[in-house]
């Protein structure tokens, strides 16, 4: 029993450890650091933190720890995953994994251990969110800080999250149907899922029995609370204009009642249940399962099956567009980076059957269902085919060949934007012309739209060498964007509801340009410090 004890610990240590040296993980956690400061204004401006039924609450413990807590809750349920579901990859990258199977460890161990991991990371991560959020007590509080009232509001809404995200990471990556970019979108559908479904339920009142205890986000039990302690459904959390002749509310904080504790244990443990069927799917590192030929993983995946049957039409695509580079003359930039669009719809060739559908679809269509229904969905696709554009020659360890062409090496940024620009326009070329043409005004926001979402990925995946990275805070802006429908015109940054104004426009052009220079200020520090 020691010795497995002694297996457990040495695992959760490694890969705490790895995660805690990587310069990633320190900036992340200064900009979610930063939130607070920035989420929390100052009541002289006119702005609260929080409001129930109409009131702004006081800047107390329970009230700046159950903001920031729900918070971070989000920031685990959305982005934390993408930080820790490469634990398994990471030993079969290293070799680490071949070693570990040839030892005693038994797969279930290994699959305890690597969880363990997950939420020791998370948990000391979220700690240290905590006490940046305690001095903002200090800095614009109302009242004297309770250490205890704020550990107790993290205590009630972060713990099940934590668990939750830590098992679906190790499910995911366990699982071969999930272990890809396909995974990676549909866990971020998945979470959204879980917590908005169990929140309208206790929202409006059903589910009673059996909503709670899978209330994992935290958002139904501070609904609930709420309703119950406050006769009152108008909550908002997050910076917001208050009405100063409501007057305040000393709020006490989220009340751990009998009730409550066990609904929240329940919330808790019930996620563990994903690491059984990581159990069954885990390979433990086998060579003829982690090795795999391309070819094999094809006719093994339901996707590498279709994207084998898709073949012959992305054939098609990238020999028309191989004629097209040819007749183009002279080597460029233009034509290194029309190359390397080509390579990505041949690596993938769901991303030219996509390009079809879509054709198809928007020649059907009016200029309303065009524009609010199929060009956001055709923008998502596109997202998720371009993500890895950017950083896919640091994956592979092909970065010093590319380096080898000194045009490359230097404008590198721009071949990679360059690139990732024509497969965007190639991918939305039909429904793009389709709707300027049924509704001319909307080509300038269409194409913003597109630059900015081909910046964003080219320089999220420059900097933090993982598409991942795009794929969740694109995402997330994307849900966002089509939840609240152009209601607000600085959200409608492609113009799909038709309520961005020019400057609205200008300001996500401006966006794009800057994160271009930012991404070529990091690549050029890159090649000074490494090359």
């Amino acid at each position: 029993m020691s010795e497995r004890l002694h297996r457990l610990i040495a695992i959760v240590r490694a890969d705490f450890l790895i995660r805690l040296r990587r310069p990633s993980t320190i900036v992340v956690f200064l900009l979610l650091s930063a939130v607070p400061y920035l989420w929390i204004p100052k009541p002289s401006t006119g702005r609260a933190l929080m409001q129930i039924g109409g009131q702004r609450v006081l800047y107390n413990s329970a009230a700046i720890g159950m903001a920031t807590a729900m918070l971070g809750t989000i920031f685990i349920g959305l982005a934390a995953f993408y930080v820790v579901s490469n634990a398994l990859r990471r030993d079969v990258l290293s070799r680490c994994g071949y070693v570990i199977a040839s030892t005693t460890m038994r797969g279930s161990e290994y699959i305890i251990g690597k969880f363990a991991g997950n939420v020791v990371f998370l948990s000391v991560f979220m700690g240290g969110f905590m006490l940046t959020s305690m001095a903002m007590v200090l800095v614009r509080g109302e009242a004297p800080l309770e250490p205890l009232v704020f550990i107790g509001q993290y205590l009630m809404l972060v713990p099940p999250a934590i668990v939750f995200v830590s098992a679906a990471a190790i499910l995911f990556e366990s699982t071969p149907l999930l272990r890809s970019k396909a995974g990676d979108v549909f866990y971020f559908f998945f979470w959204i899922m879980v917590m908005t479904t169990v929140t309208v339920t206790m929202e409006k009142g059903g589910g009673g029995n059996w909503a709670p205890y899978f209330d994992v986000s935290g958002m139904g039990v501070l609904l609930r609370q709420m309703k119950d302690y406050y006769n009152t459904n108008s909550l908002s959390i997050g910076s917001s204009s208050f009405d100063a002749a409501k007057g305040t509310l000393d709020f006490g904080g989220l009340r751990l009642t009998g009730y409550w504790l066990s609904t929240r244990l329940v919330a808790t443990l019930w996620p563990m249940v994903m690491l059984l069927g990581a159990r069954v799917f885990f390979h433990r590192f086998d060579p003829a399962r982690v090795r795999a030929t391309p070819n094999e993983k094809a006719r093994r995946s339901w996707l590498g099956r279709i994207n084998f049957m898709a073949k012959p039409i992305a054939r098609l695509i990238v020999h028309a567009g191989n004629t097209l580079v040819s007749a183009s003359g002279r080597a460029s930039l233009l034509r290194s980076a029309m190359t390397d669009a080509l390579t990505t719809i041949a690596a993938f060739p769901l991303t030219a059957v996509a390009m079809i559908g879509l054709a198809i679809a928007a020649l059907s269509m009016d200029a309303k269902s065009l524009l609010t229904g199929l060009m956001p969905l055709a923008l998502a696709f596109c997202a998720i085919a371009i993500a890895d554009i950017a950083s896919r020659e640091k994956r592979a360890g092909t970065t010093a060949l590319v380096f080898a062409t000194p045009s490359l090496r230097t404008n590198f940024v721009l071949w990679k934007f360059t690139s990732t620009l024509i497969v965007a326009l190639a991918f939305l070329a039909i429904p793009l012309a389709r709707a300027i043409a049924l509704q001319p005004s909307s080509a300038l926001p269409l194409l913003v739209g597109i630059l900015f979402t081909t910046a964003a990925a080219t320089t999220l995946g420059i900097i933090s060498s993982n598409p991942k990275t795009f794929i969740v805070a694109f995402l997330t802006f994307w849900y966002i964007t089509t939840q609240d429908k152009g209601l607000s015109p600085k959200l409608d940054f492609a113009g799909w509801f038709g309520t961005a104004t020019p400057l609205v426009i200008a300001t996500y052009a401006a966006l794009a340009l800057v994160m271009l220079l930012g991404a070529g200020v990091f690549h050029g520090w890159e090649l000074r410090r490494r090359w």
